[in-house]
């Protein structure tokens, strides 16, 4: 893998849940910070359409590469920029060779509102 590549650095974020007595999850406030991570975006960007009660959902889907590292997880969700920033949702990750690198697929925030 040629790290020179990796041009993006991403912040990568886990949100707690807890249950009560009931069974009832709770979301905590605030996210927990896990770390950076440097990836590079794959430039394929799919528009995949579906109908929910007659109204149209756009959904964007992303790859990224990245160097293997155990925060990257389903679940998760990371940041790209600063202020500015793009909540991008991990929906699934692919390791490429032994822990060499991993291929990450995300759906971007703007496609979930």
């Amino acid at each position: 893998m040629n790290i020179g590549t990796l041009d993006k650095l991403l912040g990568i974020y886990k949100v707690e849940d807890t249950k009560d007595d009931f069974g009832s999850v709770t979301l905590s406030a605030s996210p927990t910070f896990l770390g950076m991570v440097y990836a590079r975006e794959i430039p394929k960007k799919s528009f995949m359409t579906t109908e929910a009660q007659s109204s149209m959902i756009n959904k964007n889907t992303f790859e990224f590469i990245a160097r293997y590292d155990d925060i990257v997880k389903a679940g998760r969700y990371f940041l790209i920029g600063g202020e500015t920033a793009i909540k991008y949702y991990i929906r699934g990750v692919e390791e490429i060779g032994r822990k060499k690198g991993m291929k990450i697929y995300a759906e971007s925030k703007i496609s979930r509102e």
